[in-house]
C-alpha cells in the first residue's frame, strides 16, 4: 500500500521509483492506495497509471487504530461509505483502468449483512465493479493489525450471499486461505479434480455446514465470483505457487518439478538484472526488500534456520552488500546445502487436495451475530509508543504481498517481491 501523500510529495521520478518501480516480469500487478481524500486520490491514481498498474485499488481493509485516527482510511473508512463512493467516483473518471475496493464485512459493531450490502451498494454506485472482501470484520480499538486478522471469525457463506445480491459486480474472496488446495476448494475445483477431492469438501471449506439451517442449501458458486486471493500463506511459504498455472488456470503440468535451486537461480538473475554490483551506496533495508520474498522457501524444513541467519549476517556486511543481493543469496545457497545437503534439488511437492483440520479456523455462518465489542480475552490496546510503531507498515505489507488466485487471468510464475496478482 502506498499513501497518497506519499506519491504526491515525491514526484521527482527519482524518489517515485522507490514506492512504484516494478520490474515487467511482475505483470499483471496492482497498487494499492491509501487515504481519504477523492482529489488527492485521484491525482495518485493518475501517477499509477502513468507508472503502467494493471489496476488501483482502495484500501478500505486496514485495521490498524493508528492508519484510522491519523490517516482516516483503511476499515474506518466503512463508516462513511459516501465518502469511499465519492473517492471512488473521482477516481475512476481521471484513469482508465479498473479501480477496485478492498474491504472487510463491517467495522466494530456494525457487521450486519445489511451494513454490508449497503457499503457495497453505495459504493458501487461511484463506479466500482470489482470487490475483494476479507470475510471478517475489524476491532478498531482492542485488537492489534495481526490480532485482526485471526481472532475475529471468518464468515465465507456471506461472500456468496454479496454475489448474488449483487450479480452485476464481481468478488473476491480473501482471508483465512492457506493454500492452493484450499483455494481451489473454494472456486469449485476448477478444470480436472484432483484426487480425493468431492463436492463435500467445496462445502466443507465454505463453512456451509456450520451455517445451519438459515444457511440454506448450498447451490452451485455464483459466476462472479471472480477469484481468491492469498496473503500471509503465500508470503510464509510462497513454494506453494509454483504449480499455480495447472492447478487452477488448467495449464498443462510442468514437463519436470520445479526445485528450490532452479527456483533461487532464476530469482538470482533478476536479482543482477535489478540490483547490478558495484553500489556501495547499497542499505541493509533495501538487501532485505530485495531478498525477502525468498525467506519463507525453506518454511518448516531443516536448513530453514541456517538460510534466514546467513542472509541477515551476510546483508549486514558492506562488501556483500556492494557485490549485490544475487551474491549474497548464492553464499546463503550453499549454508542450506551444508545444513540439509539435497534440499535444494529435491522436487517442489504439487498441490494436494484441500484437507478440513480441526486447527483451521472456521469459516462459516454459525458466528454471524452481531457482537457488542471485541472478545471476551482480547487483550487491551497497547500503551502509546509500545508496540505501534510498526503497526502500519505490517499492515501495508500485508496489503500489498498477497497472491489473488482468479479464474480468468493467469498469474505470473516467477518469484517477484510483489507475489502473484491480477
Amino acid at each position: 500500500m502506498v499513501v497518497d501523500d506519499t506519491l504526491l510529495h515525491n514526484l521527482e521520478p527519482q524518489k517515485c521509483d522507490r514506492f512504484l518501480g516494478y520490474h515487467h516480469e511482475e505483470h499483471p500487478v496492482v497498487c494499492q492506495l491509501g487515504g481519504s481524500d477523492a482529489s488527492k486520490l485521484a491525482q495518485a491514481a493518475q501517477v499509477v497509471e502513468r507508472y503502467g498498474y494493471d489496476e488501483v485499488n482502495l484500501n478500505v481493509g486496514c485495521p490498524s487504530c493508528r492508519v484510522a485516527q491519523k490517516g482516516e482510511f483503511g476499515c474506518s473508512l466503512m463508516l462513511r461509505k459516501e465518502v469511499v463512493r465519492d473517492i471512488i467516483h473521482a477516481m475512476s473518471r481521471v484513469v482508465q483502468i479498473p479501480v477496485t475496493v478492498k474491504c472487510r464485512l463491517g467495522v466494530d459493531d456494525q457487521d450486519s449483512p445489511e451494513f454490508t450490502r449497503q457499503f457495497v451498494e453505495t459504493v458501487a454506485q461511484g463506479g466500482c465493479r470489482h470487490f475483494i472482501i476479507h470475510a471478517r470484520k475489524a476491532w478498531l480499538s482492542g485488537l492489534s493489525p495481526a490480532q485482526n486478522r485471526t481472532i475475529p471469525p471468518l464468515h465465507y457463506p456471506r461472500v456468496l450471499e454479496l454475489c448474488r445480491t449483487f450479480p452485476y459486480l464481481s468478488f473476491t474472496l480473501n482471508g483465512g486461505v492457506t493454500d492452493i488446495g484450499h483455494a481451489r476448494a473454494l472456486l469449485g475445483f476448477p478444470n480436472k479434480e484432483l484426487c480425493g477431492e468431492t463436492q463435500e469438501l467445496v462445502e466443507s471449506a465454505w463453512g456451509w455446514h456450520e451455517a445451519g439451517a438459515e444457511g440454506g442449501s448450498f447451490l452451485a458458486l455464483p459466476s462472479n465470483l471472480q477469484g481468491i486471493m492469498i496473503g500471509r500463506g503465500a508470503m510464509t511459504n510462497p513454494v506453494m505457487l509454483w504449480d499455480v498455472d495447472h492447478a487452477i488456470y488448467g495449464d498443462a503440468k510442468p514437463s519436470k518439478p520445479l526445485t528450490r535451486r532452479r527456483l533461487l537461480e532464476s530469482y538470482s538473475s533478476y536479482l543482477e538484472e535489478v540490483h547490478p554490483e558495484g553500489d556501495s551506496e547499497r542499505s541493509v533495508g533495501s538487501v532485505h526488500l530485495a531478498t525477502k520474498p525468498t525467506l519463507g522457501l525453506f518454511s518448516g524444513l531443516r536448513g530453514n534456520k541456517a538460510f534466514r541467519v546467513a542472509m541477515d549476517n551476510l546483508m549486514r556486511v558492506k562488501a556483500n552488500r556492494e557485490l549485490g543481493p544475487a551474491h549474497i543469496l548464492a553464499e546463503a545457497m550453499k549454508v542450506v546445502e551444508e545444513a540439509n545437503p539435497g534440499l535444494l534439488d529435491d522436487p517442489l511437492p504439487a498441490t494436494q487436495a484441500y484437507r478440513p483440520t480441526t486447527g483451521r479456523e472456521t469459516s462459516g455462518a454459525a458466528f454471524a451475530g452481531v457482537s457488542s465489542g471485541p472478545p471476551r480475552n482480547a487483550p487491551p490496546s497497547a500503551p502509546r509508543g509500545r508496540k505501534r510503531k510498526n503497526e502500519s507498515a505490517d499492515a501495508a505489507s500485508v496489503e500489498a504481498t498477497t497472491a489473488r488466485v482468479e479464474v480468468q487471468d493467469h498469474s505470473t510464475d516467477t518469484l517477484t517481491a510483489a507475489g502473484c496478482c491480477k
